[in-house]
């Protein structure tokens, strides 16, 4: 057993109290035990707190409670604090799918290890149902759209140093926005068929304003990020075309 944890688990929480103990159940299943799961909750006024509590001395958990700035910045305050050479953000309304997951990707990863390890995630969507989310295989489509499903991703602790935070000025695609900083690093990906997560639909919203204001925040990481002019010729084709489309689409699926 090392003495450091080989995987430190994020999660970012904020009245979660109808979801969290499933996630917290989850991580404490694992049969892989050399982890660390770091819990840092915005201050909620739930019962949220009362779970943490019961769950903190019967596993390797730690967690703190107090006012931030959002879901970026309390990963960061998770990642910051973190100890384990690969990193997963696991939120209060995910969890892990089976207990050997951990296991199975350890195995993985000490026969060849890589810099960033994207494996599928199952969506609970609160319309769609359940449907399964895999990674882009084709890097240079991050250019466009993201391509990683966060929960599905376990990233070396030296992405992290090489690439900076989460940026703390994006509501929703901070994690689209770190794996395009990352990608410019020529960083190593690797991929897995192992299903990681169920990644839970309370924090997802349908409504025409959210999807506008998500396809909004997308084009600003890109134009924030790219500097090569042709790929911002492309992107700027690109949303010309599908930003209309989505919208058509939403329109037709909710009338």
């Amino acid at each position: 057993m090392e003495l450091k944890p080989y995987f430190s688990i994020i999660t970012a929480s904020f009245n979660n109290f109808a979801t969290i103990e499933k996630t917290l159940k989850s991580v404490k299943a694992q049969n892989f035990k050399n982890f660390e799961h770091i819990v840092i909750d915005g201050g909620s006024s739930d019962n949220t707190v009362n779970v943490l509590a019961q769950y903190q001395n019967i596993y390797n958990l730690k967690w703190i409670s107090k006012p931030d700035d959002g879901i970026a910045d309390a990963l960061n305050k998770g990642v910051e604090v973190s100890k384990g050479k690969y990193i997963i953000v696991i939120q209060a309304d995910d969890y892990l799918l089976r207990p050997d997951t951990l296991l199975k990707v350890y195995k993985k990863l000490k026969s060849n290890p890589c810099d960033i390890f994207s494996c599928p995630v199952v969506v609970d969507h609160p319309k769609k149902g359940r449907y399964l989310f895999k990674p882009v295989k084709i890097l240079w489509w991050h250019h466009f759209k993201t391509i990683f499903p966060h929960q599905g991703c376990f990233v070396a602790r030296q992405v992290f140093e090489r690439t900076g935070e989460f940026n703390k000025n994006l509501s929703i695609g901070m994690d689209y926005d770190f794996f395009y900083r990352a990608l410019k690093h020529k960083i190593v990906v690797c991929f897995g068929r192992e299903i990681i997560a169920v990644m839970g639909g309370q924090g997802i919203s349908t409504g025409v304003q959210m999807l506008r204001h998500r396809l909004k925040e997308e084009l600003h990481i890109q134009q924030i990020n790219e500097t090569n002019r042709a790929w911002k010729l492309a992107q700027a084709v690109f949303h010309f075309f599908y930003i209309p489309y989505k919208l058509k689409i939403h329109h037709e699926k909710n009338n």
